[in-house]
């Protein structure tokens, strides 16, 4: 609505000027009556003004039709008579026509230069604030080197103030440098060089410069110039600061000179393939490997990598298809790309068997990366190092391994490498069967894991020997797989690096349990013979002793006797003379009865012939007996008996003249080995099941180292036939072979020589 409103507007003010006019018109009639039309120029010259063209036409027919009807005649009429009339009507409209041209142009015009300076106002905005926004450097200077204007991005660019532009300081001639002016003194200066482009063309195409700072340092640009149109002597010039762009390129000069310098000194081989079409990442992986031997090829790589294939230069290998040195028949690099694509287009020291120029066998080491744009993998870099001599050694290492793990684990001897950190590197079979541990499971570990700390902890100081270059031969003792112990003779053997340093130890490990044992054996056996022939030396020692105590315990009684006899026989005593020797005859008999029948005992024990006549037997009484026989003995020596019996003893089984002998022989014993004014205890008593008898004294005691043997046949302390006691120290042994005869025990005290001594016998209370 508000736009055919606009389009009506002139069109209403050519309506609006012509009735006005035509009003103004019929009031001044009489002054107008010879110049009726003079008022409708001026509408019509109004209208075409503000309405243009077609206003002014507009205005023109009406101002025709106005004044036909009204002021020529006939009067109220549209029709012209007088031919007067028509022309001087034809001359309105031609007149008005031209107005209506002129206006028109007029108007065209106005609005052009209306348009023109908004354009020209919107433009030098737009300058303006190109100038103001300091993004590069604008100046306006004129040919003879002076800038009139320059923003503070220029200013800064050179090193210079607003307050050096304003006192004329600035000036662009002393800004070029000398090597510029010479080497373009063909050409005319403007802003550090001008060219005949600017004078001719009034353009200057953009060219790098540079330009001397306030501080004499330099500032390298680009510059580009025009020709003011309104003043030619004027240069508006774009000043650039390629400061950092000039860095950024030295920067990268650089760095691709030190890649470049990298690519021909690397000891590695360096490449760069590309896929001739991209492939995506999506693809399977069968797809894409059929896909990079059919498109992939060396674009980039080192002579390095060239010497490789057995080229001497880059060029001669650039542009080799994949398939040409990665056999696509090989599995191993079918498994090679397949690793490649699973592992994101990234590997790291990965091989590959590859052929060379002369169809020679290569493996390399790889570390390679793919670079992928937009969902498609486009090319790949990598490096890579040449192992076919590493890979041969290996090979060959491998074999003469096996060759020796063979010798090895042939040999009868556990053999084990360990290193310096003290972990095992190599055992053979033997070791890994005595101690029941696979390869996977001893490789690697230390020594402590496989042994036990306690076994550790009395090796260490073998270990640290040998680790300090020593040979060191030990034995001890290891636990086998099968639990037990075994005796193992050890031998650490020093290995050295080339540097000469300990780098770790060779073990070699004997089992000499079976040989250990034999030596125990052997040492045993050796014991068992020494001792055997001690004993028997002992025993014919005793038997020579025994036979020349029994001659002199024989002689003594039989001299007496026998002296007595001859006496009575050749002499004539008194009565009590002769009571007197027949006594001592008499107890010399009896001593040598008992002498007799000790030994008769003895043989009996030995042969096995003695036995017992068992019957049930009070012990209280047998043992008052046994007293009353030694007391006259214990009398003659002031030594007095004490008894001691345990009313709640019970009969026992046995034979009591037997066992009245051993009380005998233990109390005779007592009263033989006790000094004048001793004393004798006697203890009979009930201990549980059994009836202990207990012979105490204060006598001579017991050597210690003498006990064990107190009841051995033959055995006395003292066995020379000098000794102070008679006697064929056999009581004792018939002691103990009755008593055990009896089911009893015997045992002997004594805390030691000279503190007395107790024996003490256990009877069954009823018999076995």
């Amino acid at each position: 609505m508000k736009g055919t409103r606009s389009l009506l507007a002139p069109y209403a003010v050519a309506l609006l000027t012509v009735g006005s006019v035509l009003l103004l018109t019929l009031l001044l009639q009489p002054l107008l009556k010879s110049s009726i039309f003079l008022l409708f120029f001026a509408a019509v010259a109004v209208s075409a003004w503000y309405g243009g063209m077609e206003a002014g036409l507009l205005a023109t027919a009406l101002s025709t039709l106005a004044v036909s009807y009204f002021f020529l005649e006939p009067v109220f009429s549209l029709l012209v008579a007088s031919l007067d009339n028509i022309l001087r009507l034809g001359l309105f409209v031609l007149v008005t026509t031209i107005i209506n041209l002129l206006n028109s142009e007029l108007r065209t015009a106005k609005q052009h230069l209306q348009t023109s300076l908004q354009k020209l106002q919107v433009s030098e905005a737009r300058f303006r604030r190109l100038i103001e926004s300091n993004i590069i450097g604008v100046i306006v200077a004129n040919m003879d080197g002076a800038i009139a204007e320059a923003n503070d991005a220029f200013l800064r660019m050179v090193g210079y103030s607003q307050e050096d532009l304003q006192a004329g300081r600035v000036r662009w001639r002393d800004m070029i440098t000398p090597e510029y002016i010479e080497a373009n003194n063909r050409a005319m200066p403007t802003a550090g060089y001008a060219y005949a482009e600017l004078t001719t063309k009034g353009v200057c195409q953009p060219f790098e410069n540079e330009y001397i700072r306030k501080d004499n340092s330099r500032v390298p640009i680009l510059l580009g110039s025009a020709l003011s149109e309104n003043n030619p002597n004027d240069i508006v010039s774009f000043v650039l600061d390629l400061s950092k762009r000039k860095q950024a390129e030295l920067a990268l000069s650089k760095s691709e000179e030190r890649y470049r310098t990298f690519l021909e000194h690397s000891s590695e081989g360096i490449w760069c393939i590309e896929l001739e079409v991209p492939i995506s990442v999506d693809c399977p992986e069968d797809a894409q490997i059929e896909h990079f031997y059919q498109y992939v090829y060396l674009a980039e790589c080192n002579n390095v990598m060239a010497q490789m294939y057995g080229c001497s230069r880059a060029e001669e290998i650039i542009g080799v298809r994949l398939g040409d040195f990665l056999v696509a028949s090989d599995p191993h690099n079918i498994a090679y790309l397949r690793n490649f694509i699973r592992s994101n287009y990234r590997l790291i020291d990965a091989e590959s068997h590859e052929i060379d120029k002369q169809g020679n066998s290569k493996y390399f080491l790889n570390n390679l990366v793919g670079v992928v744009e937009n969902g498609l993998l486009v090319r790949a870099w990598g490096t890579q190092r040449d192992i076919t001599e590493q890979k041969r050694a290996e090979t060959a290492l491998r074999q003469r391994e096996d060759e020796l793990r063979l010798i090895t684990n042939a040999v009868p001897v556990q053999i084990s490498y360990v290193d310096g950190e003290q972990r095992y590197r190599f055992n053979n079979k033997g070791y890994e069967h005595w101690f029941g541990i696979p390869a996977a499971e001893i490789s690697g570990k230390h020594i402590r894991e496989i042994l036990g700390e306690s076994v550790y902890q009395s090796i260490l100081p073998y270990v640290e020997a040998v680790l300090s270059g020593e040979q060191v031969t030990y034995e001890t003792q290891l636990l086998h797989q099968d639990g037990t112990n075994h005796y193992m003779n050890v031998t650490y053997i020093p290995q050295f690096s080339e540097q000469g340093k300990v780098a770790g130890f060779v073990a070699l490990i004997t089992d000499i349990t079976l040989h250990k044992l034999a030596e125990q054996e052997r040492e045993l056996l050796l014991e068992r013979e020494q001792a055997a022939r001690a004993d028997a030396e002992a025993a014919s020692r005793m038997k020579d002793e025994f036979l020349a105590t029994l001659s002199h315990e024989l002689r003594t009684p039989l001299n007496a006797i026998l002296g007595w006899a001859q006496l009575l026989r050749t002499r004539k005593f008194d009565e009590t003379m002769t009571s007197r020797a027949l006594e001592t005859i008499e107890r010399n008999t009896k001593s040598l009865a008992q002498l007799i029948e000790d030994v008769l005992d003895v043989s009996r024990i030995i042969r096995g012939t003695l036995n017992l006549s068992m019957n049930r037997v009070k012990l209280a009484p047998l043992v008052e007996a046994a007293i009353d026989t030694v007391y006259p003995a214990a009398q003659a020596k002031e030594i007095s008996i004490n008894c001691r019996f345990d009313p709640e003893v019970e009969l026992v089984v046995g034979d009591a003249n037997r066992l009245q002998q051993v009380v005998w022989n233990l109390l005779s014993n007592a009263v033989k080995f006790t000094p004048k004014g001793g004393r004798v205890d006697v203890q009979l008593e009930r201990i549980e099941s059994y009836v202990q008898i207990r012979v105490s004294d204060t006598g001579g005691g017991i050597a210690a180292e003498f006990l064990p043997h107190v009841f051995e046949r033959f055995r006395q302390a003292d066995s020379s036939t000098t000794r102070s006691h008679g006697g064929l120290g056999l009581g004792l042994a018939i002691v103990r072979h009755l008593v055990e005869l009896h089911g009893g025990t015997v045992s002997a005290e004594s805390p030691g020589i000279g503190q007395g001594a107790t024996f003490v016998i256990s009877l069954p209370m009823k018999a076995i």
